[in-house]
């Protein structure tokens, strides 16, 4: 048995119970959670933007230690203290031979919900399923063994558990998609969890200029206390009357149309905007293609920070051991009976980075 929080309706608040979870099988892993974040990509599953199956247990952001392993694990052993990347990679498709395993071909049973024998490990009295392999609103889950990236258990694995989406999401795109180099203008809009690590890969990165954009005057604080040179709060000024000459590359980490719409308003000629931030299903938002084409602008997308996980994980933990990269400032401890507020805390845009830390 565990303890998890569990959505079994749509917009519903999680609900808190014990729901029985299985031994690992061939090819995967138990681990007893440390910590778990709070994204807001979650939320954008609990309140139907993402249709998910139900009941569910979410979460996708997590870090802990190796309980138990199932047949022909190698990777991992009792013992081993992990991040988990909620990314499953076949390495044999198309994008993953050619280096592209963010968008691997094979993780349609990780898509729905299940292991990749097409079964949940959780069971409760209504059924219940995974969510992008880690289920990390949990005390205990059962993770595909690709999916454990080990760690020196010297390590804060509160802050660790941030790597497996926030940190890579952020950094990630910075250095891998974006590609910023050294005195390139770089904006972010939305100084949540993943837009403060845009600020921090693009400091990382020998960016001239940081510009951090949010409407939260506590978050244009932390932005520039992790390295943003400039702030703009939007709910006061128009961001394109401040920057009327552009930015070099600008980074929308939030997901909604407004936020990406002035996120294309802002790149200079010759730069980019890069959309990590998740939008609804179906949105859309205007755009002038010739404007593009006469000045060399291009928006492009970046999921996951364009991850290779044998080769990232370990340069930005090199990066958190050396100071560059921080999380103590971001990290918002609360206990798993808080994930409701932690929830209404992001609904109402205040909230930075909640992670739930299990006894």
């Amino acid at each position: 048995m565990t303890r998890a929080a569990v959505l079994y309706e749509v917009d519903a608040p999680l609900i808190i119970e014990e729901v029985e979870l299985g031994e690992p099988r061939a090819g995967e892993v138990s681990i007893r959670l440390v910590a778990s974040g709070v994204c807001h990509s979650d939320l954008h599953t609990l309140n139907g933007s993402f249709p998910w199956p139900l009941p569910a247990i979410f979460g996708h952001e997590g870090a802990g230690i190796v309980e138990a392993v199932g047949p022909g694990v190698t990777n991992v052993v009792p013992g081993d203290h992990v991040i988990l990347t909620w990314l499953p990679y076949c390495g044999t498709c198309r994008q993953c031979l050619r280096g592209r395993p963010n968008i691997c071909e094979g993780q349609a049973w990780s898509d729905g919900g299940m292991m990749m024998d097409g079964t949940s490990r959780f069971s409760g009295a209504a059924g219940t399923i995974h969510h992008c392999t880690a289920s990390s609103f949990a005390e205990r889950t059962v993770v595909a063994a690709q999916t454990c990236i080990r760690v020196d258990p010297s390590l804060d694995l509160v802050e660790l558990c941030l790597f497996g989406c926030a940190v890579m999401t952020g950094v990630g795109a910075v250095r891998n998609s974006a590609k910023v180099q050294p005195g390139d203008s770089v904006a972010v809009v939305g100084c949540g969890g993943v837009g403060l690590n845009v600020v921090q890969g693009a400091r990382i990165a020998g960016a001239g200029r940081i510009i951090a954009i949010d409407r939260v005057p506590e978050k244009l604080a932390l932005a520039q206390e992790l390295g943003a040179t400039e702030v703009i709060n939007s709910a006061e000024v128009d961001p394109a009357a401040v920057l009327p000459e552009g930015v070099d590359h600008v980074f929308e980490a939030i997901g909604r149309t407004d936020t990406i719409e002035t996120a294309i308003s802002l790149v200079a000629p010759g730069g980019q905007a890069l959309l990590i931030g998740m939008a609804p299903v179906g949105a859309t938002v205007p755009i002038t293609p010739l404007d593009l084409t006469l000045t060399d602008r291009s928006i492009r997308g970046s999921w996951y920070g364009g991850v290779v996980p044998e080769r990232d994980f370990s340069i930005l933990i090199d990066l958190y051991r050396s100071g560059e990269l921080r999380m103590d400032s971001i990290v918002q401890r609360i206990a798993l009976d808080d994930i409701n507020d932690a929830f209404d805390a992001i609904r109402r845009g205040e909230a930075i980075r909640s992670v739930i830390v299990y006894p």
